[in-house]
């Protein structure tokens, strides 16, 4: 397949009688196959077709896809270690599928150091699931019933609307922020009033409004939010007796100010409805292990803890996997002293470098201090500020075999910025670069 030539398919709304009872599967599964995900479209169509410099030139050069490969070697060596992914004849048996003991105590001595050292984390608090996006899933199974709304500040990342609609049946609905600066000069701020009023829009409509979804730090912004802006938050949902599910995957990949970040699990006893405030974090980020599928849901609520162990024996992660990772976390000297600095300072050079190369291209570059993530406007190279015109753009820079995300796919209501990544291999990274560049110079001509 040519890079340009994959198109997401359009959503078929209706089933008519005759189909349905045609139809070998059910009415649930009618409504999985028929959302169609911009991201796992086209992120496959790059996983199947990836660029070499030899075995494959005219292969696509992913930065779109969230991961980050500038500790892949590092990781690596450290696992390879003999207390790394060693073997034990237990792992051939069953065990605690919500997380063994031993790690979910790994996971709330490792949560307490990084995240809340001035408080403590119960190890009865946490479950563990394979991966991040299966969090989410369970928490919308937990705290909604199907056509149960929640809203999250958008642009956002995509998947958090799929990761809750596709078997949970939540409404995800957004809560649009805009590029127009606010009084300190940001743009795409989330205002306490804003979201107030779209609860009250919402409740108006006689929608069952149940929670607020917060990724924090932001993806695609790169940002996060101040400590008095969660606490605003966190009271106009008290107010309503709303869930928050706050996602902090990027919590130790911050690489500007981290001293200023401040997660949901430090705010202690500052949480205005501690029950109802649920937080997720896992490996995929902040230790580059994607591959090993452990997530993370810490929560105050009994009841939603109980659902969440009942629920695992579906959505587990293999003990021998819970293993290593407990004993990456369990190593406070290599993680903390080598680990963590070193993929700070990784990420803040690659930041710096690639921002300032879009930059002499011509875009325009939102400051940003977390994550794998440039967002990014490209106005200046759209023939009108549209829907159409910013996919015509993504198209002719996916052509040269490059695929970014348009922020459209991100739910943005202001057309022509995009989401790149810049923590994919710098040898590609140069090379993705200088594509894009060859796009942005045909249409300058």
């Amino acid at each position: 397949m040519a890079s340009g030539d994959v198109k997401a398919q359009p959503t078929k709304a209706t089933t008519t009688e005759e189909e349905e009872e045609e139809t070998t599967i059910s009415r649930r599964a009618r409504h999985t196959i028929q959302k169609n995900d911009f991201l796992s479209t086209y992120a496959s169509v790059a996983l199947g077709n990836p660029f070499h410099p030899e075995d494959n030139p005219e292969g696509i050069i992913n930065m779109g896809t969230a991961l980050n490969h500038l500790m892949d070697e590092e990781m690596q060596a450290r696992l390879q270690e003999r207390d790394g992914l060693r073997y034990d004849r237990q792992f051939q048996h069953y065990y605690e599928l919500s997380g063994t003991k031993h790690v979910r105590r790994s996971v709330a001595d490792f949560l307490k150091r990084r995240f809340c050292p001035e408080r403590n984390v119960d190890p009865e608090n946490v479950v563990v699931l394979n991966g991040v996006a299966s969090c989410l899933d369970a928490l919308g199974h937990a705290i909604c019933d199907p056509g149960d709304v929640l809203i999250t500040p958008t642009p956002v990342y995509g998947r958090i609307f799929s990761n809750f609609r596709e078997r949970a049946l939540v409404d995800v609905r957004g809560l649009d922020t805009t590029e127009q600066t606010d009084a300190e000069g940001k743009s795409f701020s989330l205002r306490p009033d804003a979201l107030e009023r779209k609860i009250q829009e919402l409740l108006g409509e006689g929608k069952r409004v149940k929670g607020i979804i917060l990724v924090h730090p932001h993806n695609p912004m790169g940002d996060f939010y101040s400590k008095t802006l969660l606490l605003e938050i966190l009271q106009v949902c008290k107010r309503y007796k709303l869930h928050v599910v706050v996602d902090e995957i990027y919590a130790l990949s911050i690489f500007q100010d981290p001293e200023t970040f401040v997660s949901t699990l430090a705010l202690n006893s500052a949480t205005p409805d501690p029950e109802r405030v649920h937080f997720v974090w896992g490996l995929t980020k902040d230790l580059v292990l994607a591959g090993f599928r452990v997530g993370v849901v810490h929560s105050l609520n009994k009841d939603v803890i109980t659902c969440l162990k009942r629920i695992s024996t579906f959505q587990c992660t293999p003990s021998i996997i819970q293993n290593a990772a407990a004993t990456i976390m369990n190593d406070k000297d290599w993680f903390d002293g080598f680990f963590l600095p070193t993929n700070r300072r990784k990420l803040g050079d690659a930041y710096r470098n690639t921002r300032q190369r879009l930059e002499e291209m011509g875009f325009q570059v939102r400051e940003g201090k977390a994550g794998f993530f440039l967002w990014v406007s490209a106005k200046a190279f759209m023939k009108e500020n549209t829907k159409e015109a910013e996919l015509e753009l993504f198209e002719a820079i996916f052509k040269k075999g490059v695929y970014i995300v348009p922020g459209s796919q991100l739910y943005c209501v202001s057309p022509g910025w995009f989401r790149l990544i810049f923590t994919i291999p710098p040898e590609k990274l140069e090379v993705g670069l200088a594509k894009i560049k060859s796009a942005l110079d045909e249409r300058r001509k």
